[in-house]
């Protein structure tokens, strides 16, 4: 007999579903195109939880999980998906996460992203940043503008990542995958390595401390060209989370090296349409950094950085208002959350 947790599985696979959460009292609930939809079986019981999780939690994961309340994988699931999953205690006892990724990487057409990301990750050097709220497809976006470098170049293309979302094929690229935690310690001796190994690409799975960020900046500065990830919303927030990693008396040098090797950022967040049956849409920003904005990053005037991009609406730099104002003409569309996040930018 198939376990319930597989069950569970090809159920969110049936139903095109990026996550599963499984609780105590409540029924398995999927997530679809940005909704979450409750399933009809019965709700769960806190006595059946661990029977649920066992078959995928190795004698490893287990002594973590009862060590530490919480332990988090990443595995293959019958060649239609890679699972992440972390499991963890909670008041009611045993829950668990399960997100889905497509074993197929997706590309910048099929996303439905703008084509100037293709543009962007044929560069040759320079820092390019994905950003976005958890959940808003920033690996998908990445991943999409990988698959297009390895279209079209033959480039040696590292990636850092814990864990490790997405599995590359060789087609003129050839790819070093390494996961932070497991190959390597940290994302800053990964990436030491790195410059080591004749990279032309080094993907960081994200930035999350000043030495991370330092190294990030040095490898671009020496002819790589780097992408990676930060949880922020728009230019504005992204520059202020990097500046907020260093102290007072090195932030005046971080946004020196920024001016100069940051070539974009592109944000986005996802905005679900009325129906979980419906794909939601993506509303952007994306800035592309000219000699203006250069000179505003080193100077610390990030709130002159807007002006400046309308003024580069012609080079393919788009705010993230005028990305939901257009969603606000498209059919099926949630109205009243564009509106709502509409307001948000304008407060």
């Amino acid at each position: 007999m198939k376990p319930k947790i597989f069950r569970y599985f090809d159920e969110a696979y049936r139903l095109n579903a990026s996550d599963l959460t499984l609780k105590t009292g409540a029924p398995p609930t999927y997530r679809i195109n940005g909704h979450l939809v409750a399933s009809e079986e019965e709700a769960l019981v806190s006595q059946e939880m661990y029977d649920i999780f066992l078959p995928v939690i190795d004698t490893q994961k287990q002594i973590a999980l009862r060590k530490d309340f919480e332990t988090f994988s990443m595995f293959p699931y019958r060649k239609k998906w890679r699972i992440r999953c972390y499991i963890y205690q909670q008041r009611d006892g045993l829950a668990g996460t399960f997100r889905f990724l497509p074993t197929t990487v997706p590309t910048i057409k099929t996303l439905g992203l703008p084509e100037t990301l293709d543009i962007q990750a044929c560069k040759p050097r320079g820092l390019f940043l994905v950003t976005g709220p958890a959940g808003s497809g920033k690996s998908h976006t990445i991943a999409a503008m990988i698959d297009a470098i390895n279209f079209r170049f033959a480039r040696h293309i590292i990636t850092m990542e814990n864990p490790i979302d997405f599995i590359y094929s060789a087609n003129q690229s050839i790819f070093t995958q390494i996961e932070v935690g497991k190959q390597i310690p940290t994302y800053q001796e990964g990436l030491i390595n790195a410059l080591r190994e004749d990279p032309d690409v080094v993907m960081i799975g994200e930035l999350r401390d000043s030495k991370t960020v330092e190294m990030a900046l040095v490898a671009a500065e020496t002819g790589h060209f780097v992408i990676s990830t930060l949880p922020t919303l728009g230019i504005h927030q992204t520059l202020e989370r990097l500046e907020s990693f260093f102290p007072a008396d090195k932030q005046d040098e971080m946004r020196a090296q920024i001016s100069v090797n940051l070539n974009g950022i592109f944000s986005q967040v996802l905005v679900p349409k009325i129906s979980h049956e419906q794909k939601p849409n993506v509303a952007y920003e994306l800035c592309l950094l000219n000699p203006a904005m250069r000179m505003l990053i080193r100077d610390k005037k990030y709130n002159q950085i807007h002006a400046a991009m309308l003024m580069a609406k012609k080079d393919g730099c788009v705010s993230l208002k005028d990305s939901l104002s257009k969603l606000l003409r498209v059919e099926n569309v949630n109205t009243d959350l564009v509106k709502v996040m509409l307001q948000e930018i304008i407060e």
